[in-house]
């Protein structure tokens, strides 16, 4: 065989680029050991991820379901009070403003001859019923209040009757007259100056009468209401049960959110002096001039005799007003402190979360919210819009 030097040099194309496909070591194992290491990893997070939204998830569920029950269950306390202020204050004011709106016909004459004066403003000045105190006018219409952050609505200053309602009454009934028990619907003053007969001043009373037991009966009414919506909270135990739908809701609807209620309970709103008040009139009398025609006087200046009984047609006399104690505004205001307990799911660690985050309120895990009611338009005021400045902008507030 001959070799030149030219095809000696010259190597086969199959090592140009390295050694052959198969003739090299093999690297498929390398990637076992990692594999062994992550892997395992990766499906530990997967699970612990899944098994903490899983708790999260539940955790929203709750504090949204008390969240939501408990604003409906105070609002039932926030309609209560605003429908308190309107029956103290602007419905009365509103009514005989409309009925007697001081139109020329209806004026009568002072016998000094000092001018006029309506039944609007006869009854005003005796004490009678609450006005806007800023309403001057003379025409049916009342003044709007809508953007008066207070409605300044009360009895005359300076009427004596009427001393002892400037602030919350201590006594459901308002006597007129410590030694008489007896309230002027007009006064023996008013009859001797002004020319108002008789028949006028015995309408007014009956129209009085109507208006007052009305609103008596309306306060009634919303009181019975209120009991039984707070009687055993069926608002907030159906919301909770709607929005969370526990197991243990499922097994026993009639105490479903027992948890959360207990703030409810420790401060429920009852009927009496440390709660809501209504305050009564027992006796109404009036004078005015009953005309004879005989001489030298055409009259002689008469009053009802007996007064008018009002614990006739109600044993506890003739509604006047409803309040609400200072203590229980100002600590409704300050909010009720709601916490309710859940079962924590379990999970594929094992691991009790019912111990591990237990709420010292409940002795397992629990979601907090703190519910009011407030009427903001009186700072300082002790959360009193009901009386005196009956106010109707209560408005139910939830924080964390």
């Amino acid at each position: 065989m001959r070799f030149t030097g030219k095809s000696f040099m010259k190597l086969p194309p199959v090592f140009a680029g390295g050694l052959p496909a198969g003739l090299g070591p093999r690297r498929g194992g390398q990637i076992l050991l990692p594999s062994l290491l992550v892997i395992p990893s990766l499906l530990i997070f997967v699970y612990l991820l899944f098994e903490t939204t899983k708790i999260s998830r539940e955790k929203i569920r709750q504090q949204f379901a008390v969240d939501s029950a408990a604003f409906i269950q105070m609002g039932d306390y926030t309609n209560l009070f605003n429908r308190t202020a309107y029956v103290n204050g602007p419905f009365p004011y509103r009514i005989f403003k409309e009925k007697y709106s001081c139109p020329p016909a209806n004026n009568y004459g002072y016998d000094s001859g000092s001018g006029e004066i309506c039944e609007y403003d006869i009854l005003y000045d005796a004490g009678a019923f609450p006005r806007n105190l800023a309403d001057n006018s003379t025409g049916p219409d009342p003044a709007p209040m809508d953007n008066d952050s207070k409605w300044n609505i009360g009895f005359k200053p300076g009427v004596a009757v009427r001393e002892g309602v400037k602030g919350n009454p201590t006594s459901p009934i308002i006597f007129a007259d410590s030694a008489s028990h007896v309230f002027d619907l007009t006064t023996h003053a008013q009859a001797a100056s002004i020319k108002v007969p008789w028949a006028v001043v015995s309408d007014m009373y009956m129209f009085y009468a109507q208006v007052y037991g009305l609103l008596g009966s309306v306060e009634a009414s919303q009181l019975t209401v209120f009991d039984r919506l707070t009687d055993t909270f069926n608002f907030f135990r159906k919301s909770y049960y709607l929005n969370a739908g526990t197991a243990e809701c499922v097994r026993n609807p009639g105490n479903c959110g027992q948890d959360g209620l207990e703030g409810f309970y420790a401060n429920k709103l009852k009927e009496g002096p440390n709660g809501v008040m209504r305050h009564y009139i027992h006796k109404i009398q009036f004078h005015a001039k009953v005309h004879t025609g005989g001489w030298p006087s055409p009259y002689y200046l008469g009053r009802s005799n007996p007064p008018m009984d009002m614990t006739t047609h109600d044993p506890k006399g003739l509604f006047q007003l409803a309040t609400v104690s200072a203590g229980f505004l100002q600590k409704i205001g300050n909010g009720f402190n709601v916490s309710q307990g859940w079962d924590a799911p379990s999970n594929y660690f094992k691991v009790n979360f019912n111990d591990i985050a237990a709420c010292k309120e409940t002795g397992r895990p629990c979601v907090h919210a703190l519910i009011t009611t407030q009427c903001p338009q009186l700072k300082g005021g002790n959360n009193n819009c009901v009386w005196p400045y009956p106010t109707p902008k209560y408005q139910t507030r939830l924080y964390p």
